[in-house]
């Protein structure tokens, strides 16, 4: 009777459970039916804007001596006495004025001496000339007397020279310096009288980064502030470089010319260097939209209304903004903002992030295109 009963509740229980699996089946086919297709995921929110390119800009600074077009030590050629100083410190002379005179007294007499004889010798061959070609006189003689009349030119020569060698004059145009040579001072070729520059032109030498060597070239644009008025900016051109990188300092020696038609930049003066190199042009992002892995680094597209991730390499940094290089074209959606919560292929509804600001929009350095303090390297 017990094993009747427990089959009859087994029976039971069995028919009770498979109406409840027949109410909740057709419950939930009515429920789908009321409400139609399900759903599609919600799209992800995201801030973009689009992609635009900035030309690659390094500003190099250094520091620079300038020095004049012409420059030089006057010396006197021969030791004597000074008789006549003909010039004042910061004069402005010409090329040849006479700066100093020497004692010339015995100068003068060799001169006149060498001046006698030759014209003697002048005689003698003019008159050995007419009695050899009437056969009074030998070729001998002749020859010996044309000999003498070379020998007396040339002595005659010397002893000019020796007179000019006692005048000191200016090799070049330009500003005479200061002297400490008097009347009545002994003076020799170890004596410097006073020094000549022509600052009509400044030239200016600096070192410039191994890097960079490459890049730089004859006539290139350089720009030059000089210590003596800082708040000035001269526009220079590249004028000569050195032939070979200086293993000590790792830097290529550079001379950049200036012009100084009123003198007021003096040799000697030091200039601050900004040299702006420009290469082509690389997609600029903000530094929020690129992300790392240990893939490298990337950013998100947005590409037909989902996420596409597209791996990058860095360029430079540039005020909150990073030059990058990949496989990307202008006006294509960047994502800025929601970039953490990203997967690819994931649905997105793209915002604009605004405007970006006038500063930003330049390609140039930060603070108003105002070149940086130093060259940037990769990142």
């Amino acid at each position: 009777m017990r094993l009747r009963s427990q089959i009859s509740i087994t029976v039971a229980l069995a028919a009770v459970l498979a109406a409840g699996w027949m109410w909740f089946s057709s419950s939930r086919q009515a429920a789908e039916s009321s409400q139609g297709k399900p759903k599609r995921p919600a799209a992800t929110r995201v801030l973009v804007e689009p992609l635009r390119f900035a030309a690659d800009r390094v500003v190099v600074r250094a520091v620079g001596t300038g020095n004049a077009l012409k420059s030089a030590d006057i010396h006197p050629s021969v030791s004597g006495e000074v008789r006549q100083v003909r010039f004042k410190a910061g004069q402005r002379v010409n090329k040849g004025a006479v700066l100093v005179r020497l004692d010339d007294a015995h100068q003068r007499l060799a001169l006149r001496l060498t001046e006698v004889a030759l014209k003697k010798a002048r005689r003698d061959t003019k008159r050995l000339k007419k009695l050899a070609a009437s056969g009074h006189a030998s070729r001998t003689s002749l020859d010996t007397a044309e000999t003498a009349l070379e020998s007396a030119k040339v002595r005659h020569a010397q002893a000019a020279a020796n007179l000019a060698d006692r005048t000191i004059v200016a090799p070049f145009r330009g500003v005479i310096g200061l002297t400490n040579i008097h009347v009545g001072d002994r003076v020799d070729d170890d004596t410097v009288i006073a020094t000549l520059d022509d600052r009509a032109t400044i030239l200016v030498d600096f070192n410039l980064p191994e890097d960079f060597a490459h890049r730089i070239a004859l006539g290139g644009a350089v720009v030059l502030r000089p210590s003596t008025s800082p708040g000035e900016a001269i526009d220079g051109t590249i004028f000569a470089l050195a032939s070979r990188i200086e293993p000590a300092s790792r830097s290529l020696r550079v001379r950049a010319k200036i012009p100084n038609a009123d003198g007021t930049i003096r040799p000697g003066t030091s200039f601050q260097v900004e040299i702006e190199f420009v290469s082509r042009a690389y997609p600029s992002v903000r530094e929020v939209a690129v992300q790392w892995s240990r893939d490298g680094a990337y950013l998100w597209r947005a590409s037909a209304g989902k996420a596409e991730k597209v791996f990058v390499e860095l360029v430079r940094r540039d005020s909150g903004r990073i030059l990058i290089d990949g496989p990307l074209h202008a006006g294509e959606l960047v994502v800025v903002e929601g970039v953490q919560a990203l997967r690819a292929g994931q649905l997105l509804d793209p915002q604009p992030f605004g405007p970006p600001s006038g500063a930003e929009t330049k390609s140039g350095p930060a603070s108003g295109g105002k070149p940086k303090s130093a060259p940037q390297s990769k990142p």
